[in-house]
């Protein structure tokens, strides 16, 4: 491919020359500093490299995409004699391994390697992130290994295209081949990215691809889905509807969720430029209470309090590990046997709300 470029104020169009790569590093290193490089759709947008896996080794760059769909990326220059069958098996191997991982270690080891928390990156990217619903498909889509594997080069060849379009066809796995071409002068570079098989290709071959689905619920499908699909007796369908007026008049952003299993509602405060989610009720009636969102701001001192005045309600009993992965559920049986009890979760929210509204910006 020959690039030809001109400047503003220039007459002439210029040739920009193809160009190597110093090392497989070097193209690790433009895909670590952005992901997005790699055109998937949902996009990816955020990675960690050198991910180490117990009983292999470390795959180059793993990424994440809002709904929790996996991306396992291996580097390799089209001069090395691994970037035909070997590196699709090292791909392999990384996943067979990383089957073996539970969300809360993935997000750990994410955590240490990545230059912010997984979760944070999301909840500042994503609008209306859900992280429990993130964690669902996070969850499933290590337990069931649906993950899509990425061979970056800088130049395809033949022969790892037909074994990529041939896996896609006939084998569980979601399977690509970025070529990433690399043009430069004396003052510019440009990168060239196509994508050979992927997503498109896997569905276009009617096999199931490495995406986390969701939907967007609302008032008749999240009652809907609580009496029919839940089979909620209807005092919990009083206790929902009850917490729904509540938030919908309360928080400072009402939101449906966005689940593929459960129905959902979540209630937020803003502050500055944050959405952080105090609880997110769900239909098979549990709540999920965040802590982890809260702690991006909130001091922790006023989170011990509020999980203080949480494990005052009977039934109700809160530990600690770390408010940076804390996220703890509640059983809405405990508002069922006890009337009173919604009635103090109530106030424990509105009193975090007012506590995150106080702070300075």
């Amino acid at each position: 491919m020959r690039i030809m470029v001109r400047g503003k104020g220039e007459k002439v169009w210029k040739p920009l020359d193809e160009s190597d790569y110093d090392s497989e590093s070097h193209l690790q290193g433009l895909l670590n500093k952005d992901i997005s490089l790699i055109p998937l759709d949902p996009p990816l947008l955020t990675c960690a490299s050198e991910f180490g896996l117990p009983g292999s080794g470390a795959t180059d760059i793993v990424a994440v995409d809002q709904d929790g769909a996996i991306t396992i990326i291996e580097c390799k220059l089209a001069k090395s004699r691994e970037v035909r069958r070997m590196v699709i098996g090292q791909l392999l191997e990384y996943a067979a391994f990383l089957t073996k991982m539970s969300a809360d270690e993935f997000v750990e080891t994410f955590d240490d390697l990545a230059d912010a928390p997984l979760y944070q990156t999301m909840a500042e990217k994503v609008e209306d992130f859900e992280e429990s619903v993130f964690k669902e498909n996070l969850t499933d889509n290590l337990k069931e290994g649906r993950f899509t594997l990425i061979v970056a080069v800088d130049r395809i060849n033949d022969e790892l295209r037909e074994i990529i379009l041939y896996l896609n066809a006939h084998s569980d796995c979601t399977v690509g081949a970025l070529e990433l071409e690399y043009f430069r002068d004396e003052q510019r570079e440009l990168l060239v990215p196509h994508l050979y098989g992927g997503p498109e290709v896997k569905e276009a071959s009617g096999r199931e691809t490495s995406s986390g689905k969701t939907r967007r619920w609302d008032r008749d499908s999240f009652f809907k889905d609580a009496r029919e699909e839940q089979e909620l007796d209807e005092e919990y369908i009083k206790a929902l509807e009850e917490l729904l007026k509540f938030s919908q008049g309360n928080a400072d952003e009402f939101v449906w969720g966005r689940g593929k299993t459960w129905a959902s509602f979540g209630f937020k405060v803003l502050k500055g430029k944050l959405k952080l989610t105090i609880f997110y009720a769900y239909t098979d009636a549990n709540i999920n209470i965040n802590f982890s969102s809260l702690n991006r701001i909130a001091r922790t001192a006023d989170l011990e309090e509020f999980q203080r005045r949480l494990n005052t309600i009977s039934g109700i009993k809160l530990e600690k590990k770390s408010f940076e992965h804390f996220a703890p559920w509640i059983d809405m049986e405990v508002f069922v046997k006890d009337k009173t009890a919604l009635k103090t979760f109530k106030e424990a929210v509105l009193w975090m709300r007012d506590k995150i509204r106080s702070y300075d910006e």
